[in-house]
């Protein structure tokens, strides 16, 4: 958004790059993006679609299931024929998507289901998305970089079907004008979080202009209904969470910046 400004010039970007795409090419794209034709029309090549909510993708899922850690377990189905079933290792209904488009592109390669399906089912995620950082106190904690509200809904949606007490969330703004320029986006982002701690915001390549701080989106987000809170640093962010998280609670600490130190630091004491 920073370079782009807004939504649409993204889209147009999308379509321009789609465009661009030779006739022996394929566009690989998700169905769940909001008027997909739009830019996958006057593409001269190919185009597979791909999407679990959507059964009339060339590619989707069906008999979806959840395991008690958020995994999710499904029949791949193309062009109407059941391909295989797989069972996922990383949580979240994202993830569902994630695989479809990763077994889309493989197929494209003609690569046989034995490698797609021995590749995704041992995939065990990447560094700062919903990585698993150990525990405290019984507390179990997560680190994810999400930082605009699209990612924020997902990976608390992934953090909703694991077992567990209570589900905290220890969220880093990142760079004041996202803050600023996405804040209602921001305050309905948290819905699926029991509690909400915001750290002061990370500014990364601003400077403060005065215009938004966290203190001001703690508010927003009280508005929407929700436990939230305004803490401060990130020691008293520690303090209180020691003295506040119980016992089979998941806590995840979230944003872009350095935020995953707290987790680190609350797991090594």
């Amino acid at each position: 958004m920073d370079y782009f400004k807004n939504l649409e010039n993204i889209r147009k970007s999308f379509h321009k790059f789609a465009g661009n795409i030779s006739d022996n090419g394929t566009l690989v794209i998700n169905t769940s993006i909001p008027d997909y034709k739009e830019i996958s029309d006057g593409t001269k090549s190919n185009v597979l679609t791909y999407g679990s909510y959507n059964e009339a993708s060339d590619i989707t899922a069906a008999n979806l299931s959840v395991s008690p850690k958020g995994a999710y377990s499904f029949d791949v189905i193309l062009h109407g024929k059941f391909e295989f079933h797989i069972s996922l290792k990383v949580p979240g209904r994202h993830n569902v998507d994630n695989a479809l488009a990763a077994f889309a592109t493989a197929k494209v390669f003609e690569i046989d289901n034995k490698y797609i399906l021995e590749g995704l089912e041992n995939y065990a995620g990447t560094d700062r998305r919903f990585q698993y950082k150990g525990t405290f106190g019984g507390v179990t904690v997560i680190d994810d970089y999400a930082h605009h509200p699209t990612e924020i809904k997902a990976t608390l949606a992934a953090a909703k079907n694991i077992e567990k007490n209570r589900l905290w969330c220890i969220f880093q703004p990142h760079t004041y004008s996202r803050t600023y320029n996405l804040l209602n986006e921001f305050t309905t982002a948290f819905t699926d979080a029991d509690k909400i701690i915001v750290a002061d915001i990370y500014a990364a390549r601003e400077k403060d202009t005065g215009l938004i701080n966290s203190a001001q989106l703690v508010e927003h987000i009280k508005q929407n209904g929700q436990d939230a809170l305004y803490a401060g640093d990130f020691e008293a962010i520690k303090e209180y969470v020691r003295h506040n998280c119980q016992s089979g609670d998941l806590l995840i600490t979230m944003g872009a910046g350095d935020i995953y130190l707290i987790g680190e630091s609350l797991v090594e004491d």
